[in-house]
C-alpha cells in the first residue's frame, strides 16, 4: 500500500518576527526595534497627533468658553441703566444674566408704577431662570404687577401657586400669601384669610408669620365691631 507523499511542515517564523521582514531570523532585539520603527513609525506618529489634535482642540474651546463668559459678565457689570439692561438680556436671551437683568428692569417697571410693562419682564425672567427660587421671586412680582394693575384674579391664581411653591423660599411664600389674604380680606372673605394664612403659620417666615397673626388679629376686631 502506497504511502502519500507529505509536504514538509512550514517552519514558523520565531515569535515577534515580522514574515515579510527581510530580518535574518537571528536578528537581535534592537535590530528588530527599528525594522518594526521602520514600518511603523508613520502611523504612530499619526496616532500621536491625532491625539494631540484633540487635546488643543479641547483645550481651546475650553479657553473661548471662559473668554466669551467673562465678556458677558463685563457686558453685564457695565449695563446701569433699565435700557441697557433691556440691550443686554436681547443679545444674550438664554444666559442667566439675562434673566437677572430681566428682573432688575421689572423691578424698576414695578417702582415706576408701570404694571403692564412689570409684570410682563417678571414673566420673561420667571421663564429663564434654572434656580426655582429665583423663578419664584420674579413669579411673585408678576403676580404683584397683575394686582396692581386690576388683574386680580389673574393676579391671585399666581400668588397662590408661589405660596404653594415648596420649592421657593418661605420668605417667598409667605409674601405671596399675605398679599393674597389681604386681598381676600378687602374682599370680606374671611374664609379665604383663614385659610391662606394658616399656610403662613406652617412656613419658617417669622415676619410674615408676624403679619399673617395681625391679620387674623383684624379680622377678630372686625367680627366683634
Amino acid at each position: 500500500m502506497s504511502k502519500e507523499k507529505k509536504e514538509p511542515n512550514k517552519p514558523l517564523p520565531p515569535q515577534g518576527l515580522n514574515p515579510d521582514s527581510d530580518l535574518p531570523p537571528d536578528a537581535d532585539m534592537e535590530e528588530r526595534f527599528n525594522d518594526f520603527w521602520k514600518n511603523n513609525g508613520t502611523g504612530i506618529f499619526g496616532g500621536i497627533a491625532i491625539g494631540a489634535l484633540i487635546v488643543v482642540g479641547i483645550q481651546l474651546f475650553q479657553y473661548f468658553g471662559e473668554k466669551k463668559e467673562a465678556s458677558i459678565q463685563e457686558a453685564f457689570a457695565a449695563s446701569s441703566s433699565v435700557e441697557e439692561k433691556v440691550a443686554f438680556a436681547g443679545e444674550y436671551p438664554d444666559h442667566q444674566l439675562a434673566a437677572l437683568a430681566q428682573l432688575q428692569v421689572a423691578d424698576s417697571r414695578y417702582e415706576e408704577q408701570a404694571y403692564g410693562e412689570a409684570a410682563d419682564a417678571y414673566a420673561e425672567a420667571a421663564k429663564g431662570f434654572e434656580d426655582p427660587t429665583m423663578a419664584s421671586r420674579a413669579l411673585l412680582g408678576q403676580g404683584m404687577s397683575l394686582l396692581m394693575g386690576g388683574s386680580l384674579e389673574s393676579g391671585r391664581a399666581l400668588l397662590e401657586a408661589v405660596a404653594l411653591d415648596t420649592t421657593a423660599l418661605d420668605q417667598t411664600r409667605g409674601e405671596a400669601a399675605y398679599n393674597l389674604a389681604v386681598t381676600y380680606w378687602e374682599a370680606g372673605d374671611t374664609e379665604r384669610v383663614t385659610e391662606i394664612t394658616d399656610i403662613i403659620l406652617e412656613l419658617n417666615s417669622p415676619f410674615w408669620i408676624f403679619r399673617a397673626n395681625s391679620l387674623r388679629d383684624r379680622l377678630a376686631l372686625d367680627a366683634a365691631s
